[in-house]
């Protein structure tokens, strides 16, 4: 397990985390975040947010319990991650829009 401080949540390149031997080998690199879950509260008490990217608009939401409201890209930066899902790019894919 490893922590990367990322202040984006699109176009992130780990080819610089790879071994020499990887990095060589592998093609693609670059990854877009999806989805971000954080914890609020203590450790054995607390709530979950997920923020959610909608590939259809580009737009980010973020929901806890039954309520859903926009949340801006830069906001998740912002936040303590619990896990975080990310998608690998592969030479097909358009770039994900993050729009603000």
């Amino acid at each position: 397990m490893f922590f990367i401080r990322c202040s984006s949540t699109s176009n992130v390149d780990l080819r610089e985390y790879l071994t020499e031997e990887s990095q060589v080998t592998e093609k693609h690199t670059t990854y877009d975040l999806v989805a971000n879950v954080v914890h609020d509260g203590k450790p054995t008490e607390g709530a979950y947010r997920t923020h959610v990217l909608h590939h259809g608009t580009g737009k980010w939401y973020e929901m806890q319990d039954l309520q859903v409201t926009d949340i801006l890209p830069q906001m998740i930066t912002l936040s303590e991650a619990y896990i975080q899902i990310w998608k690998r790019r592969e030479d097909d894919d358009t770039p994900i829009h993050t729009g603000a």
